[in-house]
């Protein structure tokens, strides 16, 4: 819409380890403007475990996490020396962030307040800095509300754009099973020691919580498998399976013969299964080190699923 009106358009995808994944270069070819990646960084971790405003129905700080995006890109708008900052955000779309009042929150505590365009819900808005000055025409500009999405992928086909977003996607956070893996990971990993690689590996796998120390995540196809295998090392390391069918896990804790126990029943649990002689392999000191099945596995393990 803003392209329409022969307005130079930049891009910006904030990098989060709690976003679904989204193909932004494709989108931004499609559009044919020039798009920035910046990652919210170690400043986004403490946001997600200390909101100033609280959660949603699940562990989504949404009022926080506006404010706090709003405020990276601010300074990108100064290097460009763009006149305004502009969203596809939906008047009542969402029941935190896209209502009226916390939108007018939202402003305020940017220090942008008249300098963030919505140009889907901006005749429902106050007119901004840039309707006033006239680099925006308001009167092209959309009225939509609600949570309905018809307008929005009507719009989308009319623009030609393939990647138009599902109307759940775009944030894990919303998810009830995602959010039960990072409280969970919240109350074992000590703030210091949480890394955003850590909140990046709850999307993949089934996680299970053996104990306060040991964590065990199991692929649950061959792509989550092999993602798994990206995730060793810095106190995680890789269980597979060696002859036989099965999951991969990835142990997240002590590097010790329980560990190994435990994994070997999970993976046991949710494969095919195994005759007497397959073994399972996993890495230690440059080297690959085996371990036959029989006589390793417990058959009361204590394992609990918190999620996933």
């Amino acid at each position: 819409m803003l392209l329409d009106q022969g307005i130079e358009v930049i891009g910006l995808h904030l990098r989060s380890p709690t976003a679904c994944r989204t193909d932004v270069r494709g989108v931004a070819r499609e559009l044919g403007i020039r798009l920035e990646v910046r990652d919210k960084g170690a400043q986004y971790l403490r946001l997600l475990r200390h909101p100033r405003w609280g959660y949603g129905r699940n562990m989504n700080p949404c009022l926080d996490c506006r404010v706090f995006m709003f405020q990276l890109a601010r300074p990108l708008m100064e290097e460009c020396g763009a006149g305004f900052l502009f969203s596809g955000e939906v008047v009542g779309q969402r029941p935190m962030s896209q209502m009226r009042r916390g939108i007018e929150m939202i402003d305020r505590h940017t220090g942008l307040e008249g300098r963030i365009l919505r140009p889907l819900s901006a005749r429902l808005l106050p007119e901004t800095e840039p309707e006033r000055r006239g680099w925006v025409d308001r009167a092209r500009l959309l009225a939509i509300s609600g949570r309905g999405r018809e307008q929005q992928l009507a719009l989308a086909a009319r623009f030609g754009l393939a990647h138009a977003q599902s109307p759940g996607g775009g944030c894990l956070l919303t998810d009830p099973i995602y959010s039960a893996k990072l409280r969970d990971l919240f109350q074992h990993t000590p703030e210091q020691e949480t890394a955003a690689e850590d909140v990046a590996l709850l999307s993949t796998g089934r996680h299970f919580r053996v104990h306060a120390a040991l964590e065990v995540v199991l692929g649950r196809d061959a792509a989550e498998n092999r993602r798994l295998a990206e995730f060793a090392g810095s106190g995680r390391w890789l269980v597979e399976p060696d002859g036989f069918q099965g999951p991969a896990a990835l142990v997240c804790g002590p590097r010790d013969e329980e560990s190994l126990r435990q994994a070997i029943a999970l993976i046991v649990r949710y494969g095919r299964k195994p005759l007497p002689e397959d073994r399972v392999r996993w890495g230690q000191a440059g080297a690959v080190l085996r371990r036959t099945i029989r006589g390793t596995i417990s058959p009361r393990a204590p394992l609990e699923a918190p999620a996933g």
